[in-house]
């Protein structure tokens, strides 16, 4: 089997599969929905549902309790379904909305990126730092991310873009002291601005984010 082959099929596979969760998720929240408000069990299956989406617990009981006021004509209507709970999650956002100014305040300013794989942190990071040296700020990338090897290449190449500072460590090093190791560096030599990339987590994994 060619290569085009095997791509053509495991990306045919990967939409496949991610198209029936989407449908399934769709389903399931439509589901809960009635033409009254929800009941104290409808109300129970839509928090769950989106805990395992991973909205935190004290969120997804706030998101459940605003939709469970509001009808549809059509319990079934997805897009309506969508609609309002993408106003609910926006609704809680507003109330989490601040400002980052980097450049003010004591340094260096230190930001630690996380989040799951492929949610963009280190292309998030790189246009930061473009961002920041065009300002004049002096900025150290740090290649937190010590699992894979290509995530310090990649980092490197950002940096080299931004014009900012690069400190990385080899694969496998402890990427705590590496980041203690770059504050400290930081401080010494009169950085504006700490960048400290790291390896996919999710948020709620408390083990991981300490």
């Amino acid at each position: 089997m060619s290569d085009d082959k095997k791509k053509g099929g495991w990306l045919s596979r990967l939409t496949q599969g991610l198209t029936k969760t989407s449908t399934e998720i769709s389903q399931q929240i439509s589901s809960v929905f009635t033409q009254k408000p929800l009941d104290e069990k409808a109300l129970e299956d839509l928090e769950d549902l989106l805990i395992e989406s991973d909205f935190g617990p004290q969120i997804a009981a706030d998101i459940a309790q605003k939709l469970s006021q509001q009808k549809f004509n059509d319990p079934k209507d997805t897009n309506a379904i969508k609609a309002a709970l993408a106003d609910a999650i926006a609704d809680e956002l507003k109330g989490r909305e601040d400002t980052c100014d980097a450049l003010s305040g004591p340094k260096p300013y230190i930001v630690l990126f996380v989040g799951v794989n492929g949610s963009g942190k280190t292309t998030t990071l790189g246009k930061i730092a473009a961002d920041l040296t065009s300002k004049g700020a002096r900025v150290l990338i740090v290649a937190g991310d010590t699992f894979r090897a290509a995530a310090v290449e990649q980092l490197k190449v950002w940096a080299q873009r931004a014009g900012a500072d690069f400190m990385g460590r080899k694969t496998g090093a402890d990427a705590a002291g590496l980041a203690y190791d770059a504050c400290v560096r930081a401080k010494d030599e009169g950085y504006d601005v700490v960048l400290i990339d790291t390896a996919g987590r999710l948020q709620n994994k408390q083990q991981l984010m300490d």
